[in-house]
Formats: structure tokens, sequence, C-alpha cells
């Protein structure tokens, strides 16, 4: 394991997300003695798949697994990271967006959410040249993140047993860590560090993977 290293994972079926995505990336300030790769995982059968797959092939500690339609707006970004981790060794994973709560019906946007992110039809653009984060801004301890980003310190293999489509495979592996001994958590950003241009989402299949979650991961419903 290379505990000076990160890698950003990306499932991709879109040159031209991709390519965007990476702009951004190569414009991040990178810690003194840090490196930085990424790797793409092209046409997935499935987001954990994906992910294992990801995990497998670099020995980066600090592993960003992000959608191909996410943008690293904030420059000071791995550093942050760097500070969330070295803050408590027991948080194992870092989201952008999270709920402290899970809803009953395991719907995380059902239940109170914490975080920042910046959305593409709200056309903001935030001036980033007076902030930087800092440990002392703070974070949430949560129980779930949105998968838009999942950046983890530990590596945790990805139900792709149970979870082997597109949906609920963030919820999974946030209490995949809990079960672990790991904290998830959020960080206060004042602005948020991304932009998430999600446009259309395909729930098919949706309601079918949020019943699995709600009978493998009972012990955190039943609270």
């Amino acid at each position: 394991m290379n505990d000076r290293k990160f890698c950003f994972i990306i499932c991709t079926n879109s040159k031209l997300y991709f390519d965007e995505c990476i702009n951004y990336i190569k414009k991040l300030i990178v810690p003194d003695g840090y490196e930085v790769e990424v790797l793409e995982v092209s046409n997935a059968s499935c987001m954990t798949g994906g992910y294992n797959e990801g995990m497998a092939g670099t020995d980066a500690k600090y592993k960003i697994y992000m959608h191909q339609d996410v943008f690293i707006v904030y420059r000071y970004f791995l550093q942050a990271i760097l500070d969330i981790f070295g803050d408590n060794d027991d948080i194992g994973m870092i989201g952008m967006v999270g709920t402290e709560k899970m809803a009953p019906d395991g719907v995380m946007w059902h239940g109170y959410r914490r975080g920042n992110l910046i959305r593409e039809c709200e056309k903001k653009h935030y001036d980033f040249t007076q902030y930087q984060y800092t440990i002392q801004d703070g974070y949430w301890n949560v129980d779930a993140i949105d998968g838009l980003m999942m950046i983890t310190s530990k590596d945790i293999s990805w139900r792709e047993d149970l979870f082997d489509g597109w949906d609920f495979y963030d919820v999974s592996q946030s209490f995949e860590m809990k079960r672990n001994g790991y904290q998830v958590v959020v960080p206060k950003q004042k602005m948020g560090w991304c932009l998430h241009d999600d446009g259309i989402i395909n729930l098919n299949n949706y309601n079918k993977y949020r019943l699995k979650c709600l009978e493998e991961y009972k012990e955190y419903f039943e609270q």
C-alpha cells in the first residue's frame, strides 16, 4: 500500500464526460511528496464490479471513487482529504453529501442531509481564492453518503454479490464500513467542492435494490 498516493477510480461510458472530469483533476493542487493516478474502468457491468476492479488495480492508499459527471472545483481538495483522514484513524470513508440517520424506507434523500454540492442547473460559480478548508471547520459523522464521490483510506470489497446494478452500492458500502468498525464522514464545506452534472437518472431497478438493502442491513434500520 502506497501511503503517499491518490487514485481516482472512475467508471465511464462517455469519453466526453470522462475527459472533462480529468480536466478538473489535472488542476488540483497535489500535496508535496504525493502522487496522483487515474484509473478508468470502461463499460463495467455494475458499479460494485467496476469499483472492485479499480480497487484491485492500484496500490494507492487513498482511493477516490467518483462518477464521470462529477467535476472537482475546489483545488485544495486533496489536502482536505489528508487532513480529515489524519484527524482520526477510525475514519474509513468520506463523502460530499450524506445523511446522519437513514430514513426507515432506506431512501437516503428522505432523511436530513449534510454536506454541500454544486448542481449544474444552479449555475453557481464560487470564488475559492479566499477559502481553504481546515480540520477546525469540522465534519459530520453520517450513516451513509451519496455515491457521486466516495473517498476511502481502508479497502473493503464492494458487495458485488448483492448490488449488481447501479443503485444502493453507496449505501451498502457505507454500512460495510460501519460493520468493519470505521466511521463515514462528510466535511463541513463552506462552499461546495464539486459540481455534479447528473442529468436524467434511471431508477428502473431502484426499488429492487432498496429492498435488498433493507434486508441485508436491517440492523441499521431497526435502531
